[in-house]
């Protein structure tokens, strides 16, 4: 994809990269964890972090969260 903007970043635990990029003109969010990547329209990408917000919500209410 051309023309991608970072949007966030971050190091995971073992020292893998994740990077949100934004690539404008194509409306499309590019998610890279480590060697994977998932594109995604814009408004899929919305959805996808509603989701992924409700299931931390659900997952810290259910488990004993350790402190790295």
């Amino acid at each position: 994809m051309s023309k991608q903007l970072v949007i966030s970043q971050a190091k995971l635990v073992g020292n893998e990269d994740c990077k949100v990029l934004y690539n404008k003109a194509k409306d499309i969010v590019e998610l890279e964890i480590g060697d994977t990547s998932l594109r995604l329209e814009a408004r899929n990408f919305f959805m996808m972090s509603e989701m992924m917000r409700k299931a931390v919500a659900k997952l810290v209410m259910q488990t004993e969260l350790h402190q790295a």
